[in-house]
C-alpha cells in the first residue's frame, strides 16, 4: 500500500502553476513520488466543499488516510523532495521503523543540506535516535540542531536551559 500525495490547486494561479510546471515535472520529484506515492490532484478545489486558505495545499497521508504533513503554497522541487521525505519518514516513525526513518533522514540531511527544512530533519533524527534507545545519538544530533540552527523553532524544542519569561 503506498502513501498518498494530494494535491489541491486553483485555476489561475501563478504558485499552483508553478508546482504544475517547476516541482511536479522535475526528474527527482517525479521519480520519488512514482516510487512511493500514489498521487491525487484537484483542480478548481474551490468546489464542493473544499476550501483552503492559500494555494497550492500539499498534504502527504499514510495509507489509511491520516494526515503526515500538510504545506500551502508553492514548494521548489528541492524543497519538495524534503517535505516528502519527512512524512516518508513520519510514517516509518509510526510503524516503530526507527532504523529505516534514521537512515531516510540521515540520507536527506547529507543530500538537500541547504533546505530550510533541515532543522526539522535533525530534530526527528534526534527523535528517532531516542525512541531507538540510543541517548547518546539524540544528544549529538540535538547538540548540532541547536549550535548550527539556533534560531529555529526547532532547536527551541530541544533545549536544555530555558530563559526566564519575564
Amino acid at each position: 500500500m503506498a502513501l498518498r500525495l494530494e494535491i489541491f490547486s486553483l485555476q489561475n494561479c501563478s504558485g499552483c502553476d508553478l508546482m504544475r510546471r517547476k516541482t511536479l515535472s522535475h526528474p527527482d520529484v517525479l521519480k520519488e513520488i512514482q516510487s512511493k506515492w500514489d498521487l491525487y490532484q484537484e483542480e478548481d478545489a474551490f468546489a464542493g466543499d473544499r476550501h483552503f486558505l492559500w494555494y497550492p495545499v500539499n498534504f502527504a497521508r499514510d495509507p489509511e488516510g491520516k494526515i503526515l504533513r500538510i504545506e500551502e503554497g508553492f514548494i521548489p522541487a528541492y524543497e519538495f523532495m524534503v517535505f516528502l521525505r519527512l512524512a516518508e519518514a513520519q510514517y516509518l516513525i509510526q510503524r516503530h521503523e526507527y532504523e529505516a526513518s534514521w537512515t531516510l533522514l540521515e540520507n536527506t540531511r547529507e543530500n538537500y543540506p541547504a533546505s530550510g527544512l533541515i532543522p526539522e530533519c535533525l530534530y526527528y533524527l534526534g527523535v528517532v535516535a531516542h525512541l531507538n534507545d540510543n541517548p547518546r545519538a539524540t544528544a549529538k544530533v540535538w547538540r548540532v540542531l541547536r549550535e548550527r540552527y539556533k534560531d529555529s523553532a526547532w532547536a527551541h524544542k530541544v533545549m536544555l536551559q530555558w530563559p526566564p519569561i519575564t
